[in-house]
């Protein structure tokens, strides 16, 4: 185990990695990003890393562990397991330099991702039914196949390679007081903790976890890789089971703070983001704005960075991360009420909220409601509102005139 302050990554080597990646990655932007509702006053800027080529961070350490092999590596191959941005990190990288590459992914995966991968050239294989089992069949598949296994983050070629971003932070943002970043492997933060202690900066560095797979605290508490349940996150790119060696050391040496964060808000700053920052960040992106979201006090005493890691959103997650930003926003009202059974009768309820600027989102109109007797039927109706106010004025508009108005819960249990 290292020592206080002893970073087993050297910095030569992680500006060697910023040499080498020089025209072949993006050097992503840091901009400041709006004020964020519920949080302080202070500078947040975003890193993000979205806007990479592949659309994540991981492009990285895959081309500069790639740049690494020998002439003999390079013929017979490559092959790595990853939840999604790892693999298109290592496609990308090896078909850029005529490397053979074999994805291992689990049979859940995201099928953007998997389309994505088999685009730029790798062979795709689907085994396993998280992760940690694709992991398995990629190293049984090195050893038969006789491929260089590309480790996603317990490498120290890649963790140089995911370090340069703490560089790029450094260089814009001198200033920074704490830096923000999604853990799944580690891989991540400890590269950017690698720079930033190398470079003798004292910044705050602090790893968001969804409480699905909150391994990193009790691992740093307990002092060595702590093994939790099966992953249970639609942030995808974080479902692990457990930190890397290397990566934990890094981390315990240069003193990161761990905080673990729900779904939910994790799906609620993916919505703040898109919605006010103009971001487009899947989720494991969102989760160190879910951070300061449920643990304000990491915006205090600015500026902040928060690594934006990628934004390989499922199109088909999207329309339920919006549903329960709006509805955590209080932009969404749900009504039930019983109506008398009569022609034009509905057309009256829904004119109250039309007269108080409330839009129908969607509406449940049912005769079979076994608490109903004959000639009264069921609606429920979702609309769209301002904010909390509006909502607030919208239903006593309707008690005041008479209708027997419930509200619901606006976002799913």
């Amino acid at each position: 185990m290292p020592t206080e302050g002893d970073v087993p990554i050297p910095l030569a080597e992680i500006e060697a990695a910023a040499r080498g990646l020089a025209g072949k990655i993006v050097r992503t932007p840091l901009l400041e990003a709006p004020r964020f509702p519920g949080l302080p006053d202070t500078p947040i800027y975003l890193k993000l890393e979205n806007l990479q080529r592949t659309g994540a961070f991981k492009l990285r350490g895959a081309t500069h562990r790639i740049a690494q092999l020998s002439p003999d590596e390079m013929q017979r191959g490559v092959v790595a397991a990853s939840a999604g941005n790892h693999a298109l990190g290592v496609a990308w990288a090896a078909r850029a330099r005529g490397v053979p590459v074999t994805i291992v992914m689990a049979k859940n995966a995201s099928p953007l991702k998997v389309r994505l991968t088999q685009a730029l050239g790798a062979r795709v294989v689907l085994e396993g039914a998280n992760y940690d089992e694709a992991h398995d069949h990629s190293v049984r598949l090195a050893e038969k196949e006789h491929l260089v296994y590309i480790h996603p983050y317990d490498d120290p070629f890649v963790i140089a390679g995911q370090a340069t971003v703490g560089l790029e932070i450094l260089e814009e943002l001198p200033t920074v007081r704490r830096i923000v970043a999604g853990v799944g492997g580690g891989g991540l933060l400890s590269g950017i903790a690698a720079a930033v202690r190398g470079r003798g900066s004292s910044a705050e560095l602090v790893g968001v976890q969804p409480n699905g797979c909150d391994n990193l605290r009790p691992s740093l508490e307990a002092g060595r890789v702590v093994l939790g349940p099966p992953p249970a996150t639609f942030a995808d790119g974080l479902a692990t089971r457990e930190i890397g060696d290397l990566p934990l050391r890094i981390l315990r040496a240069s003193r990161v703070r761990a905080v673990a964060v729900d779904d939910r808000t994790i799906a609620r700053a993916a919505f703040l983001l898109l919605e006010q920052a103009k971001v487009l960040a899947e989720g494991a992106g969102a989760t160190p704005l879910a951070g300061l979201l449920e643990h304000p006090e990491l915006a205090a005493d600015g500026p902040v960075v928060l690594v934006v890691s990628g934004g390989n959103l499922d199109p088909f997650l999207l329309d339920r991360i919006l549903f329960i930003g709006l509805a955590a926003e209080g932009r969404l009202l749900r009504l039930r009420a019983a109506l008398r059974d009569t022609p034009g009768r509905l057309e009256e309820f829904l004119s109250v909220a039309a007269r108080e600027g409330a839009n129908v989102r969607q509406i449940v109109h049912s005769r079979e409601s076994p608490d109903r007797p004959p000639g009264e039927v069921t609606i429920e109706v979702e609309l769209e509102v301002r904010d909390r106010d509006h909502a607030a004025r919208v239903e006593t508009s309707y008690r005041a005139l008479g209708w027997p108005v419930t509200a619901l819960a606006s976002a799913p249990d």
